[in-house]
């Protein structure tokens, strides 16, 4: 493991984020009406809500489906100084407006759903944050988004995130973006976490019931952890990467952002074309081992042991979860060539497929130059090394090989013991992402000064609903999620 420095890591975050948060010329600021419309009525019947007690609300005739979209839609406006929403969809009412209840149909039928603004969209922008993308619209909808919407779910609007889904710079803001400008996190001056910051805030505020993000290494992780809601980073070729700004094909996945497990589970099941087995509570019983590594522990930060303690306590009390260590040599991946290498041609891939041709990282490196401060106020270094390094392919393609073989020897010998593995927040993405094993972050709890804070369970490839059961388990057991107390 580095010598990497947690806590000094998180104090300069929220520096950036609070102190003095950069903003840009090109960043949008959310100017819709707010529709006129009994919100206390229906605050009562939604806030905090999981969705399939809103399909019974609608069943039950309570509310409408054009009620819902207009009461998130009012939410994402009021609640705009946090900057999690970018865009939102002119077109989300009036379909809402065209929908009725039927038992036959997907739990997100009719409910609003907002994506991480790196997922292609053909009428709304698709900027990944940069100020080059501004007003850049994908050829045709991802295919995340056309299943989404075969099931029902209607696009809200787009949310903000780390520009360039954090493979921008080492001196970036979590959650910074030249459209967008600094996502807050709502429960304080926390660390707001990135790269799907805007998808977590969204969930956490209660701005849309249903949000995707998407994953590289900890980026639905690590921001749901902070955020206090559910994120799912799915086995590695679950949802397709079709239209989403890549970083690297050999990590990226999107994955479901929200409050509860069961949300994230139905989101998930409309998210992929596999048909997911029934989502069951399934925590009694199951054998869980605490990855207690010396090489991991230079990342806790103060409390981390005292919490994964708790952790221990709580589960204990219907499953049997002991300390266990995973072999020290799962850490020694090497992935960061990699994710450059794979940018570079990704991107320049992406742009000449999908709508705008010629783009590369040297045309990006020299439009953000025109403007530095505006448009890369933290610089834009990554960027300019996966433009300008030399990579040997087939020493890198051995490199992804060997990431993937060590790191799934190390979690399928656990898993010979263990129906899952524990930890906190991100601490294990360096094994799992290279992996491409699925993993899953529940609230539990907060520190003593009212950061969010989740616990995180690994799981087997392939197996992300059997690690759903056991988080909707542990967070049926433990109920520790809470809304920010925020005032408009």
């Amino acid at each position: 493991m580095s010598e990497f420095n947690n806590d000094s890591y998180i104090k300069d975050q929220i520096r950036k984020q609070y102190g003095a948060p950069k903003t840009s010329t090109v960043k949008v600021t959310l100017k819709e009406k707010l529709y006129d419309i009994d919100m206390e009525k229906l605050n009562n019947l939604l806030f905090e809500k999981d969705i399939e007690a809103i399909q019974l609300a609608v069943k039950n005739k309570e509310v409408t489906y054009g009620e819902i979209m207009r009461y998130y839609w009012n939410r994402c406006v009021q609640f705009k100084s946090y900057n999690s929403i970018l865009t939102l969809n002119p077109k989300c009412v009036e379909k809402a407006d065209d929908m009725t209840y039927s038992d036959s149909h997907h739990m997100i039928y009719g409910l609003p759903v907002v994506l991480k603004d790196n997922i292609g969209t053909k009428d709304l922008p698709t900027t990944a944050g940069a100020a080059i993308l501004k007003s850049y619209a994908c050829d045709e909808d991802s295919e995340i988004v056309k299943k989404i919407e075969s099931k029902g779910g209607i696009i809200l609007g787009k949310s903000n995130l780390s520009e360039w889904a954090n493979f921008m710079s080492t001196e970036s803001s979590n959650g910074y973006s030249a459209v967008g400008g600094q996502t807050k996190n709502p429960y304080g001056e926390f660390d707001v976490g990135g790269s799907s910051a805007g998808s977590a805030v969204v969930a956490a505020l209660n701005l849309c019931p249903l949000t995707v993000g998407s994953e590289t290494a900890g980026s639905i992780i690590y921001p749901s952890s902070q955020n206090c809601v559910v994120g799912l980073k799915p086995t590695l070729g679950l949802v397709s990467q079709d239209r989403i700004i890549p970083i690297s094909k050999t990590h990226d996945t999107a994955g479901p952002m929200t409050k509860h497990v069961k949300d994230a589970y139905y989101l998930l099941s409309a998210m992929t074309s596999e048909i997911l087995e029934p989502l069951k509570n399934q925590l009694k019983g199951k054998k869980m081992g605490i990855i207690n590594n010396e090489g991991i522990k230079p990342l806790y930060r103060e409390e981390d042991e005292v919490l994964l303690g708790k952790v221990l306590e709580d589960i204990s009390q219907v499953a049997e979860i002991s300390y266990c260590e995973i072999e020290e040599k799962a850490f020694e991946t090497q992935v960061y060539d990699i994710l450059k290498y794979e940018f570079k041609f990704g991107i320049k891939d992406y742009f000449e497929s999908f709508g705008k041709e010629g783009l590369t990282l040297n045309e990006i490196i020299a439009f953000n130059e025109t403007n530095m401060s505006d448009f890369a106020p933290y610089n834009h270094e990554i960027i300019l090394q996966a433009a300008t390094e030399d990579f040997d392919e087939m020493l890198l393609e051995d490199q992804i090989i060997k990431n993937r073989t060590v790191t799934q020897e190390a979690l399928d010998e656990l898993f010979e013991t263990y129906d899952c593995l524990v930890t906190l927040s991100n601490y294990l993405t360096s094994v799992y992402a290279p992996a491409g094993y699925p993993a899953v972050t529940v609230p539990s709890g907060f520190r003593n000064n009212g950061e969010p804070i989740g616990v995180t369970f690994i799981g087997k490839r392939g197996e992300d609903v059997k690690l759903m059961n056991i988080a909707l388990g542990y967070e049926t057991l433990t109920k520790h999620r809470q809304p920010p107390e925020v005032r408009l």
